[in-house]
């Protein structure tokens, strides 16, 4: 049986559009994931800055990362229709 992916980390920064639509797009697929905003939380900067970008949003989802709004990526990686 495949594992199940892990729990997908999203992070953005305030005003980010395509941040809003990634974060749009999870929830009306009821995926849960947990949202940490880098222009506000130091170590969620930091934490996106160890990931080697600044740029938002980026979803990590266990070892694949996935930067922009890129739903055709997502949907393959969370095992979810677009």
């Amino acid at each position: 049986m495949p594992e199940e992916p892990a729990e997908p980390i999203l992070y953005t920064q305030a005003g980010c559009a395509e941040s809003t639509k990634v974060r749009t797009w999870l929830r009306d697929r009821g995926i849960s994931f947990t949202e940490r905003d880098a222009s506000s939380d130091p170590d969620a900067a930091q934490a996106l800055a160890a990931t080697g970008t600044f740029a938002t949003p980026l979803l990590v989802i266990g070892d694949d990362r996935v930067l922009g709004f890129r739903p055709e990526v997502l949907a393959r990686i969370l095992r979810v229709s677009r």
